[in-house]
Order: structure tokens, then sequence, then C-alpha cells
């Protein structure tokens, strides 16, 4: 049986702790120091790991406290969260609506509307885990990329009460409950952190864990904590401790180093959570195990300021991205390191502001219309946000600003729909998701265009050229898959499993007659480097394996086995084949060429000129073109198309030639580009 309502309230340790307040508070400085400034703490994303288990362990103390005889109603639960987190997250989803009004171009404010909607809706972790990545350069330019967080929690809370009513209704033992589910998630986290890193980060299946440590500690602080500071003592002391704090002290400072070798050991490279998630989550737990008596906590988290920045931390965690991430938009890349600074210092006054005169005023007022209103309000927002989204962001806001951006960031790819028409994945397979595109459905194919995104560029302007002599050209593709046989492409968003799609597009080109020519094409400087872009630093986001010979390691003895061998057997099959070479990878944003957004912070600093130096792209992709040169040497009749002669001059590589922009990012062509490519090309 559980304790008495008495010895519940006799412990110290629950108490209101404002050590608690001052963990937050180092928990939010490492999340905005690093989303400001990444180099700076390349581990300040595990702030959010930190604020788990705080959640977890508070939200659990009052419900298990409520449930030993205070009274526990889950409407009144319900109410709280609701008084709790929507008032300040209302006030910060009609700011993002109402600056993207004016600060965002229509592709830009249809996806903030999505993410509205999300947002309102909790379910922000799953629309995100359908885009990209947590850590991918586009995060960056999403204002709402932070309330993955949110959505986990509160799914979390969602379903956290009923398990443990249900668990109390059943006389089950609550600690059980929350150990069994504690190890099956992190177990999920585990197993399938390397395999499935995007759903691992995002799911609540695999993160619940990181809440349900603090919910542990919450159970042992309210029915065991005696039983643990005396086995604690037992093994950390040889003899009795002689003060009262010893064994906090202890665990402060052994919270406090979990902490700090997470925050500048981690970084984004890693696969996270997974086991490196332990650190955040452990240091946490034993700086909250401490009590509010050891010296840390209580000279310097429940210290004054450290408290009142724990105090309006929810407000400054909601306020800070979406203001650096517009900053990141308007700015057409990372902004001054003044303007960052600036950002948070705005962040800080809108949190503060944010916090008393919003979410004071509303989360202790007792009258149930005040939840129902805040929940009807989110509700509204919502709608509007899904309602941008539906009339794709408005176009007709900015129609001069939406000319401009058309060239860059694959706006007018989008619109033109040059990725995949439904008619041909009906016919040709729902697996081509991706790119799957004919000129005439009603006929038969006779081109086949295979490969990656960079073989998908090509398919505006080999279309308009081979409909010139009455071909019809099949695009079938997958972004990040080499057309090669055998190649497995790994990348940080794990296993692209290339061979169900890539083989499929190749073993139709060589069984079907009316296909007569099979051009391919790939970013094959990218993968011989290990980086789809210049701009990455991560030597090792690509990966290849070639499992017919696992002693092939090399990148480049990897491509040029399986250039052979696919080449052998189009060959054999009487196909016309015929390779596009890698155009020059940009170490620059195109988009820094021309000034196309409709407001900014500051004026437009514009590249001049738009290129990079051939000695800089001979460079990077000497090595590769030459394994491209001897395999096309011993396979005659393939025929070789050098997408970058007409970009190049010998001493410059142009991303844009006479007020023409022919790139849509700095590996990639716009539909300008790709027509101006391919009319250049001698095409048999």
């Amino acid at each position: 049986m559980p304790p008495t309502t008495h010895t519940v309230i006799q412990n110290p340790h629950l108490a209101y702790r404002p050590d608690i307040d001052g963990l937050r508070a180092l928990a939010i400085i490492a999340v905005v120091i690093f989303h400001a400034f990444p180099s700076w703490l390349p581990g300040g994303f595990v702030g959010v790991d930190i604020f788990f288990v705080i959640s977890g362990y508070l939200i659990t103390n009052i419900i298990l406290k409520a449930q030993s005889g205070l009274g526990f109603s889950l409407l009144e639960f319900y109410s709280r969260r609701i008084k709790r987190i929507f008032p300040a997250l209302i006030v910060v989803l009609v700011f993002c609506l109402v600056a993207g009004w004016y600060a965002l171009l229509a592709s830009e404010y249809k996806e903030l509307g999505k993410h509205i909607a999300a947002g309102a809706g909790y379910v922000s972790n799953i629309a995100l885990m359908n885009e990209a990545g947590y850590f991918d350069i586009t995060a960056e330019l999403k204002p709402l990329l932070h309330l993955w967080s949110l959505a986990i929690e509160e799914q979390f809370y969602l379903v956290w009460p009923l398990l443990l009513i249900l668990t109390l209704r059943l006389n089950l033992n609550h600690l059980l409950l929350i150990v069994f589910l504690l190890i099956v998630s992190f177990l999920l986290n585990v197993i399938f952190i390397e395999r499935y890193p995007i759903q691992v980060f995002f799911l609540p299946f695999s993160r619940s864990w990181e809440l349900l440590i603090g919910s542990t500690l919450a159970y042992i602080n309210l029915y065991k904590r005696h039983s643990l500071d005396r086995i604690a003592s037992r093994i950390l002391f040889r003899n009795p401790p002689r003060t009262v704090n010893a064994l906090g002290n202890v665990f402060a400072w052994a919270g406090l180093i979990f902490i700090i070798l997470a925050l500048i050991g981690l970084n984004k490279a890693l696969a996270f959570p997974g086991l490196w998630a332990l650190l955040p989550t452990l240091g946490a737990v034993c700086l909250i195990a401490a009590g509010d008596q050891a010296w840390f906590n209580h000279r310097i988290l429940a210290s004054k300021l450290a408290v009142y920045i724990g105090l309006i931390s929810y407000p400054l965690y909601l306020w800070h991205w979406p203001l650096l991430s517009f900053a990141r938009i308007v700015e057409v890349g990372s902004p001054s390191i003044l303007i960052r600074i600036g950002v948070i210092v705005l962040s800080g006054l809108l949190a503060y502001v944010t916090y008393w005169l919003v979410e004071k005023r509303l989360r202790y007022r007792q009258h149930w219309l005040v939840a129902v209103g805040l929940l009807a309000s989110l509700a509204m927002i919502g709608a509007i946000g899904y309602q941008v989204y539906g009339h794709a962001g408005y176009a007709n806001r900015y129609p001069q600003a939406e000319r401009l951006a058309r060239s860059v960031g694959g706006r007018a790819w989008d619109i033109q729909g040059w990725n995949q028409q439904t008619d041909c994945t009906e016919k040709f397979g729902k697996e081509f998701e991706q790119y799957c595109e004919i000129n005439n459905i009603e006929k038969l194919p006779t081109v086949m265009l295979i490969g990656d995104s960079n073989a998908n560029q090509f398919y505006p302007g080999l279309a308009k050229k081979y409909a010139e002599t009455n071909d019809n050209l099949l695009n079938l593709g997958q972004g990040g898959c080499p057309p090669f046989y055998g190649v497995n492409v790994t990348m940080k968003e794990g296993n692209l499993h290339c061979e169900k799609i890539r083989d499929k597009a190749l073993n139709f080109a060589i069984a079907t007659v009316s296909v007569k020519k099979v051009v391919l094409s790939m970013l094959g400087v990218g993968y011989a480097i290990g980086r789809r872009d210049v701009l990455v630093k991560d030597k090792n986001f690509i990966r290849l394996s070639y499992p017919d010979d696992p002693l092939l390691i090399k990148p480049l003895e990897i491509l040029e086995r399986s250039m052979r061998v696919t080449l052998g057997r189009l060959s054999k099959a009487g196909k016309q084949v015929i390779f596009i070479n890698s155009i020059p990878m940009l170490d620059f944003d195109p988009a820094s060429c021309v000034d196309y957004r409709p407001w900014r912070i500051t004026s437009a600093q514009l590249r001049v000129p738009c290129a990079i130096p051939q000695k800089e792209v001979d460079k990077l992709s000497g090595s590769y073109r030459n394994m491209v040169l001897r395999v096309i040497g011993d396979f005659p009749k393939v025929k070789l198309l050098e997408s970058s002669h007409e970009l190049c001059d010998g001493v410059n590589c142009w991303a844009m030639k006479a007020g023409v922009l022919f790139y849509r990012d700095s590996i990639h062509l716009n539909e300008v580009g790709s027509r101006f490519i391919s009319e250049q090309f001698d095409l048999p």
C-alpha cells in the first residue's frame, strides 16, 4: 500500500524546489547558445533532454501525490496543463502568422501554415519527422521546428495519467509500470537509432524513457527515498557521512559533470539520442536527486538569477527559435553575430513580457471558461494555419519577389511538379514517389532518365529536347541513390535502401523493348568525397558500401566497380547509354546572388561574382572525373556529356550568367539552368 498523505508531505524532496527552476535555466541557456552559436556549445541541444527529465519528474510527482490521498482529477490535470502551456504558445503562434505574412515568400508561408497547424495540434514531431532531420541545414529555416519537443511532452501527458490511474485501479505497483515502459522505450531508442535515426529522434515511443527517468525518481522520492539514500551511502562512503548534505553533494557534482560532458563532448554529428542521451538525462536525475540543500543546488541553481531565468524558460524557449529562424530566412544565410545577440536579447524581453503579462495572469485563473477559451483559441489558430497551407501561402502578396524567388530554393521546381506525377507512379510503381515523370503518359517510353536528384534536375531540359525528336522521356529515380547496380548508400537519415528502387528502374529499362536510350546521372563528386554539399563539412555524411564485395571500401573503387557492372548490363541489352557528368558543386548559396526577399533586417549584400574558381572545382572533382573517363574509355559506345562545359570558362564556374541564375541551390540546377544546359547537349 502507498504511504499516507502525511508521510508524503513531510518528505522534503517533494516541496517546491527553486533549484529545479535553476536547472531549467541551465537547460534553456544551453539550448539558446547552441541555436544561436552552435560552435560555442556543440552539445547544447541536450538542454531539451534535461527538460524532458524535469517534466517527467514534476508531472509524475503531482499525479502520485494526488493519488496518495490528496485526490486526483483528470479534468483538473488537463485544465492545469492547458492554462500552463497554451497562453505563451498562442502568443508565439500569432506572432509567427503575422510576421510570416510580411517576411516570407509563398512557399515559406505555406510551410509555416502547416507547422502552425501541427503545433496547435501538438503533432509537430510527426510533421517534422516526415520532412527532414533536426540538424539538417533546412531545419534552420523552419520557425517552429522547436515545437517537436513540446509535442512529445504533451503526447506523453495525454497518456501517462491514464496509465497511472489504470495501475492504481488494478492495484498494481506503479514502479513496475514505470520501469517496464522506461526499459522498452530505451531499447527502442538504442536498437533503432542507427537504422531509423529520424524516427527515433522524433517519436514519443523512443523518447519517453527520458521523461520516465524523471518519473522513476519521482516515485523513489515519494515512497523509497530513505532506501535510496541508505543504499547510495553504503556504496559511496566507507563510513557514515559526517554531514547531512554529503550524499546530496556527491549527487550534485556527479550530475553537473555528466551535463558538462554532454554540453562540450556531444555534437550534432553523433547518432542522437541513442546511448549518448544518458549523459544529460542521468545528469539531470542526479541534480534533482541531490536535493535543494546540496551546495551547487543551493548556491548556484537556487540563486535568484537562475530561478528567474528558469521561471521564464518556457516562453524563452518558445520565442528564441522563431526569431533566430526568421533572421536566417530574411538575411539569406547565417545572420551576423550582432544580429544574433540582438535576437537573444529580444527573446529574453519577450519572454519576460509573456510570462508576467500573459502566462501568470491566466495560469492561476480557476474558472473553467479560461481553459475552454484557451483551447478554442489554439484550435482557431491551428485552423488559420491550415488555411494558409491550403491557399499555398497566398502567393499574390509579393508578386515581384515571387518571380525573383522562382529561380532559387527549388520553388519553381515545386510549382512545376518536376518531382513526381500521380499518373506516373500509378503506372510505373508507387515506390517511385520521389522522381516519376514522363512526357506522355499515353505512350510507351523510348528514353529513360535514371539517378538521384542530380539526374532529376535534368528532366525539364531533357524532356523538352527529346520531345522535339518525338522521343518519350521517362524519369525514374530516388534522391541520394546512384544509378549503379550494387551500391548501398547510408546518410545521416539512415540507410536509403537504393536497391529497391534503383534496381527496379534499371531492370525496367533493360526489359522494356520500347526503351532504346538510357540516360544516367548523379552527384558523383558528392559520393566520392562523402558530402552532398560543399557547405557541409561533415566528410562522412554519405557512406557507400558494396555488399557483393565487402573488401571494396573506398568510395571511388565502389563507384568504378558498380559503374562498370551497370554499363555492361545496359550495353549487353542493346541500350544506347548516355552518362551526364556532375555539375560543379558550389561553395556558396546561389540565393546570395540575387535580392529576392520581400523584407530584410539589413541591406542585401549580393555575391559578386556569382561563381566559384574553376581550380577549386577541378581540385574537388578531379579524382572522380578521372575515374569516369577511365570507365567510359572501356565502353566506346557510351556517350559522355559534360554538364560543366557551358558553366565553366577556364577561370570560373558560373552559377549565374548575364543576370540569369542557373542554380536553385549549391548542388542543383533550377529549371532555367536545366533547359540551358540540356540545350547544349549533343544527344544521340
